[in-house]
């Protein structure tokens, strides 16, 4: 038999994969002690018998509040290891560090295979994740020694805006990290070309020499073959963080005259006032609830249901 249970993020995202795929739910009590650290207890009506010898599912995505989410994984995932399950599988949609899959220069952490080590110790066996940002592809894969499984949202993403807002549209990534998005939904592969610039030397990313530790670069512009003029535009992304490649690639497509421009992802994270921005400047805004926000108009459960059935 299989269960489900989850982190204090995860919740409501929890429920609904429950519903869909008709596992029953364990009770976790999640809490903080005054000093900030976390208490984690499975089934606190003394009923975790049941657990021993049988397949638990964590829910859990790891924004916000990074750490904590991580820890409260580990812990559960630990305990559940003590009380006899048989196997552990992460499902966690939104998997924190994982932008920092590479050293890119000497004495830098190696942040995400540190996590996944951690996840893998405290004794999960598979990781299934929506639209991750280190493998963009989806499907299976391995990454230091833990199994992955990579689903995207990008035809539930299609879908639903064909169904609220326009059935006639161009479908473009703005950027080419968004390349594996736009062909798992639209078949092809569609993208803007970003140039960044140092602000400290004004040089385009690929020629500046500054001895910089942070290496932050600005969108400079975009450029594009597709001609945008009185057309509906969908900008799709796994990811919107900061939102400044999302804001100026639709600055780009409005200047080129399109009628209307949907901006859509994955994951929303919508740091500082992005979500406000984006509100002003395009027609219609969509993510997933992969991370809960007020525009999470589209479910992950279903897919993540299938997954794990």
């Amino acid at each position: 038999m299989t269960f489900l249970a989850y982190g204090s993020n995860s919740k409501s995202l929890a429920e609904k994969i429950s519903a869909a795929s008709n596992i029953p739910i364990i009770k976790v009590l999640l809490k903080k002690f005054p000093d900030g650290e976390n208490y984690i207890l499975v089934d606190e009506n003394g009923k975790n018998q049941y657990v021993k010898g049988h397949d638990v599912i964590i829910v859990q995505s790891m924004y916000p509040n990074q750490n904590d989410s991580l820890v409260e994984v580990m812990f559960l995932a630990n305990t559940l290891v003590g009380l006899g399950a048989r196997k552990i599988i992460g499902v966690i949609p939104y998997l924190a560090y994982s932008r920092q899959h590479k050293v890119y220069q000497r004495g830098e952490s190696y942040s995400l295979r540190t996590i996944v080590d951690s996840l893998k110790n405290s004794g999960i066996s598979k990781i299934v994740t929506v639209d991750t940002h280190f493998h963009r592809k989806p499907g299976r894969f391995y990454f230091s020694g833990l199994e992955f499984i990579n689903l995207s949202a990008g035809k539930l993403l299609l879908k639903h805006i064909m169904e609220n807002t326009t059935k006639d549209f161009v479908v473009i990534g703005p950027d080419f990290g968004s390349s594996e998005i736009i062909a798992f939904a639209t078949g092809k592969v569609v993208v803007l070309k970003k140039e960044e610039i140092c602000p400290v030397c004004k040089k385009p990313k690929t020629k500046c020499k500054c001895e910089d530790m942070e290496r932050r670069y600005e969108v400079s512009k975009f450029e594009g073959g597709v001609d945008f003029k009185n057309k509906d535009v969908i900008i799709l992304d796994d990811m919107i963080t900061s939102g400044t490649t999302m804001i100026k690639a639709v600055e780009k497509i409005r200047n080129d005259g399109a009628d209307k421009v949907v901006s859509a992802a994955t994951h929303g994270l919508f740091l500082k006032d992005s979500l406000e921005t984006l509100k002003k400047i395009t027609d219609y805004i969509v993510v997933t609830d992969s991370i809960e926000t007020p525009v999470s108009k589209v479910s992950i459960a279903p897919l993540l249901a299938e997954a794990i059935k």
